[in-house]
């Protein structure tokens, strides 16, 4: 049943990304992939369950956020940069699952700017006004979650577990996404 569950999550998963280290340029078009294409990957971005992850974000507040604080609620981690298209294209379909969650305590919501420039970020979110919790790194990666391209999703479930890690542009919008989730929550 779980493997069902992180199989139909990842199959809504859409499939464009940035290289870390290089600004993509082109028009939207060009760089947008349909769902079908995505469809396709069914279970090739679910990695194996991976136990006990250790990483720590830090706010805007300069408050810091460890994973093992965070067991017992499912992690929605989004690990994007104000440069990479894809990522800003999904930001607003992510921005509006977050508000669906928003009154869930079950659930976490981590948009985590790999440039490490919260401030700039920051600005971005209110300028597009998005609602994301925004976070920055601090501390290395766990190798587990260490990727060149970007944007990327990881999911945890209650147990700190990896539920989905997919890297690429995803349409938060897609409604298994949503149906995942609440499953999560369920567990």
């Amino acid at each position: 049943m779980e493997r069902k569950m992180m199989l139909l999550i990842a199959g809504a998963l859409l499939v464009v990304g940035c290289a870390n280290n290089t600004k993509e340029t082109g028009d939207k078009e060009n760089t947008i992939l349909a769902d079908s294409i995505a469809m396709e990957k069914v279970g090739t971005d679910v990695k194996e369950v991976t136990v006990g992850l250790s990483a720590s974000f830090v706010d805007i507040n300069n408050r810091v956020t460890t994973l093992d604080s965070l067991r017992g609620k499912v992690v929605v981690m989004n690990f994007w940069a104000t440069w990479c298209p894809p990522c800003i294209r999904e930001m607003p379909s992510l921005n509006t699952l977050f508000l669906d969650f928003k009154s869930n305590k079950d659930i976490v919501f981590m948009a985590i700017d790999v440039d490490e420039d919260i401030k700039g970020a920051s600005k971005f979110m209110a300028k597009n006004k998005f609602d994301l919790p925004l976070y920055t790194l601090h501390g290395p990666l766990p190798s587990e979650l260490e990727t060149s391209s970007i944007p990327m999703t990881v999911i945890l479930d209650k147990r700190g577990e990896v539920a989905v890690q997919h890297t690429g542009m995803v349409d938060f919008g897609n409604p298994n996404i949503k149906d995942g989730l609440l499953k999560l929550i369920a567990e």
